[in-house]
């Protein structure tokens, strides 16, 4: 495998890990009991799992089966994590009773799961990982890998209202905010990263 164990920890830990997602989670469910919040952190790191194994095992062949490269990939999730973003910025809070009721627990899907939890660029990273394999227990060792980051972000997830009732309402808007800047610059990062895979967009030359 191209890479040794201590560096696809942390790749995964940086692609994949639980500080976009819990920020964002901390978020959403500032103003929702604890029985909520608990039940949104488990679907979300339940869903993230699925979607990461999945690739894991059939990345490679999945992209091969539908004719998807990875610049590709690349500009879509970057596209969509750009999209998110944008909305994290620019979107208005909505005033009057609507401020009393909880989110639904969809948010669990969409944006905690995908894609803030399981990241375009972790997929992106897991399936280049997983097509350097060279054997199944290289395949092993990357899905244990992967596991055991998920099962970070579920403990920091169910730790979130502790950060809730630490930081309050009024730092989570502004951290949100400043996490959706982070995060479009991300996606136009992923989507150059894709320019300069397929030759448009020179690659910078190294630092003398």
């Amino acid at each position: 495998m191209p890479f040794g164990i201590a560096d696809i920890f942390v790749i995964l830990l940086i692609t994949i890990g639980p500080l976009k997602a819990a920020i964002v989670y901390a978020t959403l469910t500032a103003k929702a009991d604890a029985a909520f919040r608990r039940h949104v952190a488990i679907k979300t790191v339940i869903t993230a799992t699925i979607v990461i194994v999945l690739f894991v095992l059939a990345g490679e062949f999945i992209l091969k089966v539908f004719h998807i490269s990875l610049p590709a990939l690349k500009i879509a999730g970057g596209l969509i994590l750009l999209l998110f973003a944008l909305h994290m910025v620019l979107g208005e809070e909505k005033k009057g009773q609507v401020d009393n009721v909880p989110p639904s627990a969809d948010i669990a899907v969409y944006p905690l799961a995908m894609p803030l939890m399981a990241t375009p660029q972790g997929i992106v990273a897991i399936v280049t990982v997983a097509a350097g394999a060279q054997t199944m227990g290289d395949i092993a060792i990357l899905l244990v890998l992967a596991l055991i980051v998920l099962a970070i972000n579920l403990i920091v997830l169910l730790l979130a209202d502790k950060i809730i009732k630490f930081v309050g309402p009024g730092a989570l808007m502004i951290v949100g905010k400043v996490v959706g800047i982070l995060l479009a610059g991300l996606a136009v990062q992923l989507m150059i990263s894709a320019g300069t895979d397929l030759g448009l967009i020179a690659k910078p030359l190294p630092h003398s």
